[in-house]
């Protein structure tokens, strides 16, 4: 086992030249060199199980230098840091105790951690609630229908697009765009460093042009609101190129934090304001490929609750669909065709 005194190097002269903010001690540089070359050759059994607690005040400290803070806050350069990095480094010592037991937050963060490049699919179905009384009685035979939901991994699907003629019979689509992409970068397929929100859009035109799709119903799902509302107090929307025409007027009577959105007097917010102007973008753009109407769900990926409504909106929209099947639409019709319609 690799001992931490491994570790405990003491600097020279030399070492001090030409430090920034950036520079760490060769302590923990030496750590840090040693977990990495342990990672890209694959064998993690050098750390875990059994040496993770040893090394955990490590983390702890190393997480804590000021060079790691200042890259950190520089995250939005780097790909593949997941932006939930912080929860796990602030916990480290916590979450390698012995009898650590995961919470349930625990787990959702986890699942983004590393998400399969392949395909990935979950049945489900809508148990039926207190809530749902108030619906047709048809409505209540839907705590007996299967959902499958089928997740395709963009990364994953990379070129090979004829993977997706496999889903011709699939009743609709559900593409989701992280909203706190909009500042991020990602190196796209020629190998370049681009905005992580452009490439959303880049990809989200090649799915909607697609011919198998060409029938189907699209459910954008904008998510991560929460971490959204959060950073575009403090990172301008027009950090990306395509929204740089986003001026919101805000109400200045009553700070972000005490509005309550819920309230039919209060103003929205400027995530909320940020929200929509970036579905109207998508909306605009969908309408003007397929000539259809977009819809729309806000969520916030760590709410189930959220999740829960955004998946029984796609259920509704699936209904509309069936229904409109039994009416000739007509100029009276409830049912609109019109793309240039941009509301959720």
């Amino acid at each position: 086992m690799v001992s931490e005194q491994k570790f405990g190097l003491a600097g020279s002269a030399s070492n001090q030249h030409h430090k920034t903010i950036y520079s760490i001690g060769l302590r923990h540089q030496a750590f840090s060199d040693w977990l990495l070359k342990a990672m890209v050759s694959g064998d993690m059994q050098i750390i875990f199980p059994a040496a993770t607690r040893e090394y955990a005040p490590l983390v702890e400290e190393l997480w804590k230098d000021p060079a790691i803070q200042a890259t950190y806050n520089r995250r939005n350069e780097l790909e593949m840091l997941p932006s939930f990095a912080s929860y796990y480094l602030e916990r480290a010592v916590d979450i390698l105790r012995m009898d650590y037991e995961p919470s349930d937050l625990d787990i959702l963060y986890a699942e983004g951690v590393t998400s399969s490049n392949g395909l990935a699919c979950l049945d489900f179905s809508f148990p039926q609630s207190a809530s749902d009384d108030n619906y047709d009685i048809d409505n209540q035979h839907d705590s007996l229908l299967r959902y499958q939901l089928i997740r395709v991994n963009a990364r994953g699907l990379g070129e090979n697009c004829k993977l997706l003629e496999m889903f011709e019979d699939v009743g609709m689509v559900i593409f989701c765009v992280a909203l706190s992409d909009y500042d991020q970068v990602a190196v796209d397929g020629n190998g370049f460093s681009a905005n992580k929100m452009l490439l959303s859009r880049n990809f989200f035109e090649s799915i909607v042009t697609y011919p198998t799709f060409d029938q189907m119903d699209f459910l954008l799902i904008l998510n991560k609101f929460d971490q959204f509302e959060e950073k575009i107090q403090h990172v301008p929307l027009s950090r990306c190129d395509w929204f740089d025409d986003f001026h919101p007027v805000t109400s200045r009577r009553l700070p972000e934090s005490n509005r309550n959105s819920n309230s039919i007097n209060s103003s929205p917010s400027l995530g909320q304001l940020g929200f929509h102007h970036i579905a109207v973008k998508f909306k605009r753009l969908y309408s003007s490929l397929v000539g259809k109407k977009l819809y729309v769900s806000l969520v916030k990926g760590l709410e189930s609750t959220s999740v829960d409504a955004a998946l029984k909106y796609a259920r509704e929209i699936l209904k509309w669909e069936d229904e409109k099947a039994n009416f000739s639409l007509s100029e009276h019709s409830i049912y609109s065709t019109d793309g240039s319609s941009y509301s959720s």
